[in-house]
């Protein structure tokens, strides 16, 4: 990959000194943007996969800038650790519950077939609705109470035409509709009722954290 990458950059700097006008500024712009992407990778690691983790960190940090703009009814926490993996973010409003999984992805996007498709990547809806499930769970565990709802969502940074979709209990939302779509869902939750779940939310950070730790 390195050599390709070197190749590339030679290239189109070496193609560059033999053009003229807007051509070669191209050129030079392309062999800038290779430079760019190799120091990047370079930077997380040298793999290819941490590029792509990046990527994915891009899109959790533009969910978190829409979240932060609701209003103060509404609690988040981020980027919660556990022993096989994270989640993205678990906020609490008045709709109740909700974990948000944030997708960065750089071809079209479609739901359907309980999946989220872009490109050759693909992300089954039981992996969003496992995570919801087990946060569902954890929460309980703190409450001591049961029957509780969390909403597994789908927040999707892409060309995504659907722009709203639901489908087998989770629902897919393009991340610039994300913030009208929250605040125009019905009350299920009122005041004492979110403050009792932020402080079960916030034990089960806590009790993750040595876990994630050691994981």
């Amino acid at each position: 990959m390195w050599l390709l990458t070197f190749l590339g950059v030679l290239g189109f700097f070496v193609w560059s000194l033999f053009a003229d006008g807007l051509a070669a500024r191209a050129l030079s712009l392309m062999s800038g943007v290779f430079l760019g992407v190799a120091l990047v990778i370079w930077t997380l690691g040298g793999h290819i996969s941490a590029f792509r983790w990046w990527l994915g960190a891009e899109g959790e940090r533009d969910t978190a800038k829409l979240i932060e703009r609701l209003g103060p009814e509404w609690h988040c926490e981020h980027d919660l650790e556990h022993e096989h993996g994270n989640w993205d973010h678990v906020l609490v409003g008045p709709p109740g519950v909700f974990l948000l999984d944030s997708k960065l992805l750089h071809a079209t996007a479609a739901a359907g077939n309980d999946k989220l498709t872009a490109g050759r990547l693909a992300y089954p809806g039981r992996t969003f609705r496992f995570g919801a499930v087990t946060v569902k769970e954890r929460l309980e565990s703190r409450l001591g109470s049961r029957g509780l709802w969390v909403q597994a969502v789908v927040v999707v940074w892409a060309d995504f035409p659907q722009g709203l979709h639901e489908e087998e209990n989770v629902i897919y939302v393009r991340g610039d509709q994300l913030r009208s779509w929250l605040e125009t869902l019905p009350e299920r939750a009122n005041a004492p009722r979110r403050a009792a779940l932020v402080t079960a939310l916030r034990e089960v950070r806590t009790t993750l954290a040595p876990v994630a730790e050691s994981a």
